[in-house]
């Protein structure tokens, strides 16, 4: 745990010099730039401390001048950008929604009456997020409205990339994260076709947070793993990687859970050294940490973390740490038995939750409240208390349900549009490159007309060139006739292979069923007829192509194993035990390719044994993008079978198990003999079986 530490801590490093090199090279170009260059740069540099250097004086300072300097040639969209730089720092790094909120108005304040609808639609952008933070729900609908329908009147897919995102922001902080995920999905795609790793990063998080709140943990981990390969220091100040550790949590994946809540505190230190921004974020450390600490009584831990902060959240308007620190606090103080206290800041969360549409604080203060006054045997309080929490945790499983569902139906419809677009996307890049190839013919047609009128003086040298070139063509043509023949030649090889059945399996299988026909056992004779019919047909339907679905080849061996088993009167017993993700899979295989295998270890391997005790065990699965059979026998072993068949049949030559190898060969295209290994098997000395190992490319349709 300590080494991914070390080597998450070496790669953040890299990442800090490439942006302190960026930030270097921005102020070394600064005293050469005037006017709206330089606001530009000054507005970046701002951008810089904000998510990447994360240092709000800083970024407030760059930001200021960007204004001032704006605001001296009335560049009014530097103006606005600058006082969007101020927003955004002080409400997501300073915590401080409403000044946010102020600065945001003013930049649309600024540009009313500029025909620009790129910054008028940030600036939007930036209000709907500091009234989200505010838990101000429904007023910031309209700002997001606003900044989407800018965006689409530029046709700037970066400025709707983030208008999607704040609608998915607002749908998640709401509770309705079901209505989230188109809008983030979205986004997100956006991030990535404009290379914008702090939209992508964002929305993934938010994407992977909506799992989590549906109780889906795995998921959830895989947009979160996604997201922080795009991720930068802004990204990792927040608790992802806590809410990482809670998903891990809830899978009972203690190692890796212990491991994330560590690199989330890591995070606070290692990311900025700024400690009125580090103060902001303590406060939203909860979840995984803070309920360990409750389980492990850690009070006096938990409340020298939550009081000193208390004051400053009181006075800010971002509700949710406001709301957490109160719920924590109460749980704390009733757990230590001082109901007073607890029952104080329970009732300040029951009031100020009141007026939001976040219903889960209400519920929790609810519970908490009923709890209190039921130890201060108060309990018509009690009562009254709990019918709230029982009315709003119905309620809210029931909405939890539905928006499950909906989250789903969502995903689903989501990722098919996006497809669709990406569809699309391909089709229109085909078409540029046909009218882009087709200009080039033109060109090549112009440039060879050109060149006629010099080709006299080079003809004598085109002739020779050409006369060689020829010359190496067909060479290669040559070789690509002869490589192409053998491979016909190996193929029909293989097709004359599948498609004939050895005739003594033949034979006893007809006589096998014949004799149930003489001793009146017609319901057994029909069942093997029809099974036997049905392999047959396999069979042959299997010579007629290079590679059949896995599942079929699967019933095809199942049902030459029992006519085996049927026609050598139960001799031997076998087991198939298969993957079943390859149960519910599209791949595809080369026909027939381990009967050989299990011909031999039945015929020569099997049935020479003395004694009952002869088994075959058949085990398939998937490793590394191949499909490996285990073809296990306890019979003779190879060298004796050997010895019986040279006595036998000494003029007898198989080349059933070479035709395969070179098969596998074939469909592998790589000529490595490790994909098919044929072992013996021994004990103290003594053959004891055959095991066989063929490994096949997966193939899909």
């Amino acid at each position: 745990m300590y080494m991914r530490l070390l080597i998450v801590l070496l790669v953040l490093t890299a990442n800090v010099s490439a942006q302190t090199h960026r930030i270097d090279s921005i102020k070394a170009s600064l005293p050469k730039l005037t006017g709206e260059a330089e606001v530009n740069s000054l507005n970046e540099l701002s951008k810089e401390y904000n998510f990447y250097w994360i240092h709000s004086d800083s970024s407030l300072k760059y930001a200021k001048l960007a204004f001032q300097k704006a605001s001296a040639i009335n560049y009014k969209a530097g103006q606005a950008k600058a006082l969007c730089m101020q927003a955004t720092t002080e409400g997501r790094l300073l915590g401080r929604p409403g000044t946010m909120e102020r600065l945001a108005k003013q930049a649309i304040d600024i540009l009313k009456d500029e025909k620009d609808p790129k910054a008028l639609s940030m600036a939007f952008y930036y209000t709907g997020v500091a009234l989200v933070i505010m838990g101000r729900y429904d007023e910031a609908e309209e700002p997001f409205s606003k900044a989407k329908q800018l965006a689409i009147k530029s046709k700037d897919r970066w400025l709707i990339g983030w208008a999607e995102q704040g609608f998915g922001f607002m749908n998640f902080k709401d509770g309705t994260y079901w209505k989230s995920f188109p809008h983030l999905i979205e986004a997100q795609h956006i991030g990535k076709e404009v290379n914008d790793s702090v939209l992508t990063t964002l929305s993934l998080v938010l994407i992977a947070r909506t799992f989590n709140m549906a109780g889906d943990p795995q998921t959830a981990l895989k947009y979160y793993h996604e997201a922080f390969r795009y991720s930068m220091p802004f990204i990792r100040l927040w608790s992802h990687h806590e809410d990482m550790a809670y998903s891990h949590l809830q899978l009972k994946n203690y190692d890796s859970a212990h491991y994330y809540q560590q690199l989330s505190i890591r995070d606070l230190a290692t990311q900025t050294t700024d400690e009125k921004v580090r103060q902001k974020f303590k406060h939203y450390s909860f979840g995984y940490s803070i309920e360990i600490q409750l389980g492990k009584k850690e009070y006096d831990s938990i409340l020298n973390h939550l009081l000193p902060g208390l004051p400053q959240l009181r006075s800010t308007t971002d509700v949710a740490p406001y709301f957490q620190s109160l719920l924590v606090l109460g749980k704390v103080y009733e757990a230590r038995g001082d109901y007073q206290k607890s029952l104080r800041y329970t009732r300040e969360l029951y009031q100020r939750s009141t007026g939001h549409r976040n219903r889960a604080f209400r519920k929790d203060a609810n519970e908490l409240l009923a709890s209190i006054f039921e130890h201060l045997h108060q309990g018509d309080s009690a009562y009254f208390y709990y019918k709230q929490y029982a009315a709003i945790k119905d309620s809210m499983e029931t909405a939890q349900y539905t928006g499950r569902t909906a989250l789903y139906l969502a995903a689903s419809e989501a990722e098919n549009k996006i497809r669709l677009l990406r569809k699309d996307k391909e089709l229109s890049e085909q078409q540029l490159a046909l009218n882009k190839k087709e200009l080039q013919k033109q060109s090549q047609l112009k440039n060879l007309l050109i060149a006629v009128s010099i080709a006299l003086i080079l003809i004598s040298l085109l002739v020779v060139r050409n006369t060689i070139l020829k010359r190496k063509n067909e060479k290669l043509r040559n070789e690509h006739e002869q490589s192409a023949l053998k491979r016909k030649a190996l193929e029909l090889e293989m097709q004359a292979l599948r498609a004939q059945m050895n005739p003594h399996f033949i034979f006893n299988c007809l006589s096998a069923i014949d004799n149930l026909i003489q001793t009146n056992q017609a319901d057994k004779a029909t069942s093997y007829l029809s099974r036997f019919a049905k392999l047959i047909r396999a069979v042959l339907d299997s010579s007629k192509n290079n590679l059949v679905p896995f599942q079929k080849d699967l019933e095809t061996m199942q049902l030459y194993l029992e006519m085996e088993k049927f026609r050598c009167n139960n001799k031997f017993g076998y087991q198939i035990q298969v993957e079943p993700v390859l149960l519910h899979s599209d791949y595809k295989v080369p026909p027939l390719i381990v009967q050989p295998f299990i011909e031999n270890a039945i015929h020569h391997g099997l049935l020479n044994k003395k004694g009952i005790d002869r088994q075959l065990d058949i085990f398939i699965k998937l490793e590394n993008e191949h499909i490996i059979y285990s073809i296990t026998d306890n019979g003779i072993g190879r060298q004796k079978a050997a010895g019986l068949k040279e006595r036998n049949k000494p003029d007898h030559q198989s080349y059933g198990i070479a035709i395969t190898r070179e098969r596998i060969h074939l469909h592998n295209r790589n000529g490595i003999d490790d994909d098919l290994v044929i072992t013996d098997l021994s004990d103290e000395g003594i053959a004891v079986g055959t095991k066989a190992i063929v490994r096949i490319n997966c193939s899909k349709s």
